[in-house]
């Protein structure tokens, strides 16, 4: 496929009237999309109002019930997946469809084999560094994907859509994994694809990407387009955030913890005393209970370790977690649910969930020994807990493969929040969602601590920490270079992040339950 200037302003896809259902599920209703070349098209909308299903359909992996649909300009009937590759359209879907064990360059040619014999290993070497020269999406090859930086498999899949010379590129929530500098770099080569006369869809949930890097917007709301084929300049960040919710959107803000001792001061009720893990050094500080404590900084600087240490998942190679004074159990994570503690996890799929399992099988997961209630019983029980956390779903013995992001975490709270835990250990828990279910989730997070409990949250989106958090602590290369009361001084927070030691006054005098070892203050 050839593609220059001449091409840019004609259509590459139009949708008109397609219908989709799932059994009871509506996952959109009449919706009409028009993507043209040369352009970066947003897909937006709330988790569940059909964005994915609607470009599954589009790259042939999904069948609409009813609608009309042409590529190029020419009309297609039945479209699969082979025949819309066939046309120029690839998608890259938000859970990533590569290989782990096998390499950049093997992921590459497997992807576009047209026999069950493979390129030699130097083809597909010579292949990869072709495309990466072009593309300038740098990926390391010789090492097994799972080696990877999330970063890189994105801009594998990428390169590998790119591979079968795509012309219609839909990307299905590409940066909600990425760092913020990675998330700049990737809209910088979309723009380069769409200047080369490609058509770009992206689906994402974070408007600045949408206001800074994107040409035109479409925005579903329960299924259907309530702004369609918008130019981008016309419309503001706030606008599009009510379009997609039916209302005007404020954020979830911190609250005064209700927990007190006498006094200002309030005890620890969670204490990390020196620990160390990977690259995790020497980490101390403390959270009471109804206060959220903020963990900022740049992904890779010991959030991970500390997420895996504070879960239980990992034996530190020193120093003690205690909650109310005694101390949690390492490497044996069944044990904290004893402890009533909540864990909400990075990565919802890859550690809390099991998605071909039904929702009341997760639901029940880790909870109790072997025995388990009549099926009615349980069937009921679930969906009450289902309705009263808002997920929206075709019933408890649906499988959670078929939730959409936002209601995937919302199981998750479900779980783990319906009972009134001690402590939540939060990890990136909007990360994914649009702005009315990540309120939902910051809602829920905050109304624990409202009960007395201690909360941990790690997020990459700062803005949020701040939002939602009574202190802040930053981790820059595995120590503590800052501890920040409110009112949060963003300027000395920045410092800290890039590794200088700075911190606020404590509002609070008890500094041995506050305490940060690694703060340098």
């Amino acid at each position: 496929m050839t593609m220059g200037t001449e091409t840019r302003a004609a259509e590459a896809v139009r949708v008109s009237g397609a219908s989709k259902r799932f059994g009871r599920v509506t996952a959109f209703a009449d919706v009409d999309l028009v993507v043209r070349r040369g352009e970066i098209h947003a897909l937006l909308g709330e988790n569940g109002a059909g964005k994915t299903t609607l470009v599954k359909m589009l790259a042939g992996l999904e069948t609409a019930d009813s609608g009309e649909f042409w590529i190029d300009g020419e009309p297609i009937g039945d479209l699969d997946a082979r025949s819309a590759r066939d046309r120029g359209v690839a998608l890259v879907q938000q859970h990533f469809t590569l290989v782990p064990t096998l390499t950049a360059s093997e992921n590459l040619v497997l992807a576009r084999r047209e026999s069950a014999v493979l390129p030699s290993t130097k083809v597909a070497r010579a292949r990869l560094t072709e495309l990466v020269d072009r593309f300038g999406l740098d990926v390391r090859d010789g090492v097994p994907v799972s080696a990877l930086s999330v970063g890189e498999q994105q801009r594998l899949e990428i390169l590998r859509a790119l591979d079968a010379d795509a012309g219609v590129l839909l990307l299905d929530e590409p940066t909600a994994v990425l760092t913020g500098a990675e998330a700049t770099a990737l809209l910088g080569v979309c723009r380069r694809l769409a200047d080369e006369g490609r058509a770009v869809v992206i689906i994402t949930h974070r408007l600045s990407e949408v206001i800074d890097g994107c040409d035109r917007v479409t925005v579903l709301r329960d299924g259907s387009v309530v702004l369609a084929d918008a130019t981008v300049a016309e419309h503001s960040a706030a606008g599009l955030a009510d379009a997609m919710v039916g209302r005007e959107m404020g954020d979830a803000r911190h609250r005064e913890p209700t927990t007190t001792a006498d006094g200002d001061a309030r005890p620890a009720r969670l204490r990390v005393d020196g620990v160390s893990s990977g690259v995790l050094r020497g980490v101390s500080f403390g959270v009471a209970a109804g206060e959220v404590l903020g963990v900022a900084g740049v992904d890779g600087n010991g959030q991970a370790e500390l997420e895996a240490v504070l879960a239980a998942i990992v034996v530190p190679e020193s120093g003690r977690v205690t909650l109310d004074g005694e101390e949690l159990p390492h490497g044996r994570p069944r044990e904290r649910i004893g402890r009533r503690v909540a864990y909400i996890p990075s990565d919802r799929y890859a550690t809390a969930l099991v998605r071909p399992m039904s929702l009341a099988d997760n639901v029940e997961l880790g909870r109790g020994g072997w025995w388990r209630p009549r099926r009615q019983v349980r069937q009921r029980a679930v969906e009450d807990r289902l309705a009263r956390w808002d997920v929206r779903s075709a019933g408890a013995a649906a499988a959670v493969r078929s939730l959409s992001g936002g209601n995937a975490q919302k199981l998750v709270l479900a779980r783990e929040l319906d009972e009134v835990p001690d402590l939540v250990i939060t990890c990136h828990p909007t990360r994914g969602l649009d702005p009315g279910a990540a309120r939902t989730v910051a809602e829920r997070v905050l109304d624990a601590a409202d009960d007395g409990a201690a909360v941990v949250w790690m997020g990459a989106e700062l803005e949020e920490v701040l939002a939602v958090s009574h202190r802040v602590i930053v981790l820059s290369r595995g120590r503590i270079t800052g501890t920040f009361e409110r009112p949060f001084d963003r300027s000395a927070i920045g410092l800290a992040m890039g590794g200088a030691s700075r911190s606020t006054p404590p509002a609070t005098p008890d500094d041995d339950s506050h305490g940060n070892s690694g703060s340098g203050s």
